[in-house]
């Protein structure tokens, strides 16, 4: 199923609390892929969102596999002001808690103070394209990658950076919402495989998202650039800073994950 399709099931006038239903082929080893997971929760949230109030910051704890059927999803809006909205959202699955997001919106204001965001990479030479395997999770065949810098999953390289462009593969032509950025920016693996000689297991174990809005809007078919880095990996935990940029090369996300190395 395409994940525009996947997302079509999130009406605007569905209750707080209700049941959806969780797509199979978009798996990541033994759950579904953490950016589609991400997805639904905000999916069902955004809807319930003021307008004018862009998503700001988005915190998500992976508490327990969350794998394809039906799952219960809850939001509730914890303090809205005048300016910043906060929420939460949470996916339930045969009663566990698989996933807990806690979102901040906030309306423009004026400012005196403008801080220009870096730009996006330039990369000098043609992108690697990371291709179908049996050893690469189910989700990544929804997208198209090309490597521009690091190494591949299980290559037993030394960069601790990874970076390169991605787009959804054969579908978008709408514009990408929350939802959608979500997704592009989780689909990259962790930089860590990269440093691994051979398959081994690893899962997020929580990741935040700070977003900023966009006056321009862009199709997933697009090219989105990314580039990641462990800033310290130890004792089977890695901590992950990564960016992305949208087609045009302005900052659209930053993201920082605390990934478990099974290695």
């Amino acid at each position: 199923m395409k994940f525009q399709d996947v997302m079509q099931q999130f009406a605007a006038t569905a209750a707080d609390e209700r049941l959806i239903e969780v797509p199979a082929h978009w798996g990541q080893g033994r759950a579904v892929f953490g950016g589609m997971a991400a997805a639904l929760a905000m999916a069902h949230l955004q809807s319930v969102i003021p307008a004018g109030m862009p998503l700001r910051s988005v915190s998500v704890s992976f508490v327990a596999p969350l794998n394809g059927g039906e799952a219960v999803v809850r939001r509730r809006i914890l303090r809205q002001g005048k300016s910043v909205l906060q929420a939460q959202v949470e996916i339930e699955q045969a009663g566990q808690v698989a996933l807990v997001a806690l979102a901040s919106f906030g309306a423009s204001r004026p400012s005196q103070l403008s801080v220009s965001a870096v730009t996006a990479p330039v990369w000098t030479t043609p992108g690697i394209c990371l291709p179908d395997s049996e050893m690469a999770p189910e989700f990544t065949r929804h997208f198209d990658y090309q490597i521009q810098q690091g190494n591949a999953p299980f290559s037993g390289g030394k960069s601790r950076t990874l970076g390169g462009a991605i787009r959804f593969r054969g579908e978008f032509s709408e514009q990408v919402g929350v939802p959608e950025l979500l997704a592009l920016v989780d689909a990259w693996p962790p930089v860590s495989l990269g440093l691994m000689s051979g398959p081994a297991p690893a899962s997020s174990l929580t990741w935040t998202l700070e977003l900023l809005p966009q006056a321009q809007t862009f199709s997933g078919s697009d090219w989105w650039s990314y580039l990641a880095n462990i800033e310290h990996g130890a004792d089977g935990y890695h901590h992950i800073e990564a960016k992305c940029w949208a087609p045009d090369g302005s900052l659209i996300a930053i993201s920082r994950q605390t990934v478990t190395v099974f290695a």
